[in-house]
């Protein structure tokens, strides 16, 4: 009898190992597919020197303009990306940009669907994974004009996508990190962020559709929860941009990290 439980015990202490150890193949299949596809992405991008984008209108940037900012600049930038938006959008017409942070893993195509449901387990090319894809939400405009547009981008545990903002939780790094590059197929954009705070599901950050009073309101609640110090105070004129993650501190966490366009540079001629 003793031998009998020996070997059913055995039998299921195999079968769970082994199931455990195709679980993890399987998660770390699926990072290594998303990852290898997103790096095939990187021959459609170059960079280049600030002063080498070809543009017929630069719109100064807003920065100065808030008093409390005026003696923080943010850091320079060394390159901009410049990217084959054609070629992308024979492989997705969905993109809508290319977001890039200099110094981190970030750098990765944005696209715009019809809901906030099919990029977050498709990525770039179509195919099913968990790694998703960086997304735009599809209730706002697809050139950034909006008042607010939130981005969204999982959390992997490898870094990859929007993984790379959980250092934003550290002052230093943001010291260092503070710009973030939005590139679309008419624009170039600058974001500087201000604020960065883990929140739950129930938080109006990701509300599109506010009055002036309120917007004020709501620009004090997001900044005063910042987990990093600033000066900046945004106003009604800046066009916030929200980087939006899950994170782990508690059931359905996010981090949330808010900017704003301060720099804006038109393209001579659309495509890169």
């Amino acid at each position: 009898m003793k031998k009998i439980i020996r070997s059913v015990l055995f039998l299921a202490f195999l079968f769970v190992f082994s199931f455990s150890a195709w679980q993890l193949w399987k998660i770390c299949s699926g990072y290594k597919e998303g990852k290898d596809s997103y790096n095939t992405l990187e021959q459609y991008v170059s960079f280049v020197e600030p002063e080498d984008i070809s543009v017929n209108v630069i719109l100064p940037t807003m920065y100065p303009a808030n008093e409390s900012a005026a003696a923080t600049e943010p850091p320079d930038i060394s390159a901009w990306p410049l990217v084959d938006f054609a070629q992308l959008s024979e492989i997705n017409p969905d993109i809508v940009g290319w977001i890039y942070i200099e110094g981190t893993n970030i750098s990765y195509p944005v696209v715009r669907g019809t809901d906030n449901d099919y990029y977050l387990k498709h990525l770039f090319d179509g195919s099913y994974n968990s790694s998703g894809c960086i997304f735009l939400d599809y209730r706002c405009s697809p050139d950034f004009s909006d008042r607010h547009s939130i981005i969204y981008g999982h959390h992997m545990n490898n870094k990859t996508m929007f993984g790379g903002l959980m250092d934003y939780k550290e002052q230093s790094f943001f010291d260092e990190h503070s710009v973030a590059l939005l590139v679309t197929p008419t624009a170039y954009f600058k974001i500087q962020f201000f604020s960065g705070y883990v929140s739950d599901n129930w938080s109006n950050a990701w509300d599109l559709d506010i009055d002036d009073t309120n917007h004020t309101a709501w620009l004090k609640e997001i900044l005063e929860k910042s987990c990093f110090n600033t000066s900046y105070v945004p106003t009604l004129d800046d066009n916030i941009i929200t980087l939006s993650t899950c994170t782990y501190e508690f059931t359905n966490a996010k981090f949330l990290l808010h900017g704003y366009i301060s720099e804006t540079i038109k393209k001579a001629s659309p495509g890169t």
